[in-house]
């Protein structure tokens, strides 16, 4: 497999999840969040684990956005291992939330990791764009 195949296989493998959902999923600690399967895969294949994605998400990006609408975030993975993880409501409006991070075992790829992020009601979800 060469170089640029392996950088981008997890983009792949993360398309394969789509067409609905089969199964929401939540952490104990974060009850009222539910993932879908999608996103349990990245949180399991992205490096050697994300689920720090999902402690993130919880803690620090919840409280920072309004509670009543439908969100994007975004992991963007650089190639020397920093990332840029932001939150918007859509593409060209003002980013709500924005942390940069100095070390990610992420793998690269050239196009970011796209979430849809759920926020109006009491139990919030987080999927996948292909689950939508």
């Amino acid at each position: 497999m060469a170089n640029e195949e392996k950088l981008n296989q997890l983009q792949r493998e993360l398309r394969n999840y789509c067409n609905g959902v089969n199964q929401f999923l939540y952490n104990p600690l974060f009850k009222t969040i539910q993932y879908s399967d999608g996103v349990k895969y990245f949180m399991e294949k992205a490096g050697q684990g994300a689920y720090w994605f999902l402690t993130l998400i919880a803690t620090e990006i919840k409280p920072a956005i309004p509670s009543d609408d439908f969100y994007f975030i975004e992991l963007k993975v650089n190639k020397d291992k920093t990332a840029i993880i932001t939150c918007q409501r859509d593409k060209g409006e003002p980013v709500l939330y924005k942390k940069e991070l100095k070390y990610t075992d992420c793998p690269y790829s050239e196009e970011p990791y796209k979430f849809y992020f759920d926020y109006y009601d009491e139990q919030q979800t987080l999927i996948l764009p292909s689950e939508y």
